[in-house]
């Protein structure tokens, strides 16, 4: 064999045979945090235009009674089990960023996640929005188009933040389809889901219009029961870690932010997960959790207690834009 069918047969096997430490479409160090990557900014003007397509072409079933409302924790009947959640925010005048400290940690100790991605987030970042996708340790779920705050919104508005990530999300899975399709995996997406089927609100904010129009989409709307409260920066990695200790219980779900936003949150994970796993709990999921016993529903949103999320109306508005920049 010649130096240049040698070199043919390299390549081709480097590309059927990608090195990622998922087993999937990117080596690892593809996979791995670039340098500011973590950092997002401003944009001179929102940002307000839709997908490249807006209406999905995927329909999930409406939802059944059990998963309708609120969901804050679910019932495992004394299993311990425990979501962790990440939000991938990202209003219509800013970009956001990549925490790739948290998603390298866990993929790294094969911890499983839900990350709540907005449609403009997947949109600014397909690359890592494929990764996280194609990843089996992962479960990507809607965040809305621009977190917009459906305490506020109107009916079509809401409809649009809700529909046009649901499209920004197939969009991304033709393209994950078409890649792994190119390089002889397409077996691969058997395990990536059609559709998203799991909403957080942003602010942490819903109306009883808004949990009917998830639940007429075939959507589970996500609360949580253990907030970090990460987007305050003066909150330490230890203290985080303390709340999360000292909170989680058989069933519950955390909230932390995978943004650039979550201020200490990578270094927090590194101090409660190990804990964790000793006290015996087990990462999955937010769509393994709820299929692991009885939903725990309430009729309205709210973070602590009911009520505490309305005063993000009078901070933010519609939610779209941060205050400063209007």
């Amino acid at each position: 064999m010649d130096k240049k069918t040698w070199m043919a047969v390299i390549a081709c096997w480097l590309l059927l045979c990608p090195a990622g430490a998922s087993g999937q479409l990117w080596t690892d160090s593809q996979l791995a945090g670039q340098p500011g990557e973590r950092q997002g900014g401003h944009l001179t003007a929102p940002d307000v235009t839709p997908p490249a397509r807006t209406v999905p072409q995927h329909a999930s079933p409406p939802l059944a009674q059990g998963l309708r409302g609120s969901i804050r924790r679910v019932d495992t009947a004394g299993e311990k089990l425990v979501a962790l959640t990440f939000d991938l925010c990202e209003l219509a005048d800013k970009t956001a960023g990549y925490d790739y400290e948290i998603v390298d940690y866990l993929r790294q100790e094969k911890v499983a996640a839900t990350f709540f991605a907005g449609g403009k987030w997947m949109r600014s970042h397909p690359e890592r929005a494929m990764q996280l996708m194609s990843d089996p340790l992962f479960e990507v779920g809607s965040h809305a188009w621009t977190h917009g705050n459906f305490g506020v919104l109107s009916p079509d508005k809401m409809r649009d933040q809700v529909l046009w990530t649901q499209a920004q999300y197939e969009l991304l899975r033709d393209q994950l389809a078409a890649r792994a399709a190119s390089t002889n995996m397409g077996q691969m997406m058997a395990k990536v889901p059609q559709a998203i089927a799991v909403f957080r609100f942003p602010y942490g904010r819903c109306r009883p219009e808004a949990l009917d129009l998830l639940a007429g989409q075939g959507i589970a709307a996500i609360q949580w029961d253990v907030n970090t409260m990460d987007p305050w920066r003066g909150q330490s990695a230890q203290a985080i870690a303390k709340v999360v200790e000292s909170q989680v219980r058989p069933g519950s779900m955390v909230i932390g932010h995978a943004n650039g936003f979550g201020w200490h949150e990578a270094e927090a994970l590194r101090l409660y997960i190990p804990v964790l796993k000793a006290k015996g709990y087990r990462f999955v999921t937010v769509s393994q959790l709820l299929a692991s016993g009885k939903p725990v529903v309430a009729q309205e949103c709210f973070d602590a207690k009911p009520g505490d999320t309305a005063v993000y109306d009078r901070q933010f508005g519609d939610g779209t834009v941060h205050p400063g920049n209007k």
